[in-house]
């Protein structure tokens, strides 16, 4: 199957913001922005925020991961999205529920809480995220580290840094 190209998948737990308007939806010339996820999608007051903090002209979506799974099905091809995913799970999630074939996946910002370990500066997994990260490894989608565009990814692949964790 042919890998999408007109979806950029990027992990962000903070979701649309500064560096998301100003800088991501330009480097990939994407004229949608797709927030992915259960919790913000099902409370109205957070969803209406996602949608006000998109820039001009930019189409936005707030959807569950069910949701996107069976959206992007059938999405116009003129349409560059860029999807933000909180976490790997949900990631993981929707790709085998959409069957979506991506070639990679951008990693970003998941901050620190308790059981969490660093990858990168402003990356932080648990065992959950761990395991999914790992499942994507082994279905060929290449992770990458970038905290801004102006910035190389870093390191090039993850995928030994990813392996070569334990919990």
């Amino acid at each position: 199957m042919e890998k999408n190209q007109n979806i950029i998948i990027r992990i962000d737990d903070r979701f649309i913001h500064g560096q998301v308007t100003a800088a991501w939806t330009k480097k990939f010339g994407a004229n949608a922005i797709w927030v992915v996820n259960d919790k913000i999608a099902s409370n109205p007051a957070l969803k209406q925020l996602q949608v006000m903090l998109a820039p001009p002209g930019i189409a936005v979506e707030v959807l569950k991961v069910e949701e996107a799974a069976t959206k992007i099905k059938n999405v116009n091809n003129n349409l560059k999205i860029l999807m933000l995913f909180e976490n790997p799970v949900d990631v993981l999630a929707f790709i085998e529920k959409s069957g979506v074939n991506v070639e990679w996946v951008l990693l970003g910002q998941m901050g620190y809480r308790a059981g969490r370990v660093k990858v990168e500066k402003t990356f932080d997994i648990g065992p959950e995220d761990h395991k999914a990260l790992l499942k994507l490894l082994d279905m060929g989608i290449k992770l990458y580290y970038q905290q801004l565009p102006d910035f190389p990814p870093k390191p090039l692949d993850m995928a030994e840094k990813i392996r070569s964790i334990k919990f």
